[in-house]
């Protein structure tokens, strides 16, 4: 990911620079958007862990703080048997999780699951 190119957030900078690691069924991630990122669960790995399938959670804001940076959620998935909300994530030679399969500005971070809304854009 490039700052400026691809997201406006140096927190999503880091987390799409940062060293991804092995998936594995169940476990959380995040999408990184512009400035958003959006919380996502591990339902499926191929084999050769080249490609893996999640889908985005539910969550609601449990916070009190209004038009804050400063934003708590809590996260469930009811999509666990639902593959027609599966979406395609690649590992690719950035050694990025890249939605669908060429090289894109959106990356999944592998290992948590964060929601965060940018009120300033």
């Amino acid at each position: 990911m490039q700052l400026g190119k691809d997201t406006a957030s140096i927190v999503n900078w880091i987390q799409g620079n940062s060293i991804s690691i092995k998936p594995q069924v169940g476990m959380g991630a995040t999408l990184l958007m512009w400035s958003d990122r959006h919380p996502y669960t591990i339902h499926k790995i191929s084999e050769d862990n080249k490609k893996l399938w999640a889908s985005l959670d539910n969550y609601k804001r449990i916070d009190n703080n209004g038009f804050s940076e400063i934003q708590d959620y809590e996260y469930w998935n009811e999509n666990e048997k639902n593959p027609d909300r599966w979406q395609l994530f690649t590992f690719r030679k950035d050694n990025r999780w890249h939605q669908g399969t060429k090289l894109s500005g959106t990356v999944l971070s592998i290992g948590h699951r964060e929601e965060y809304y940018d009120f300033t854009r």
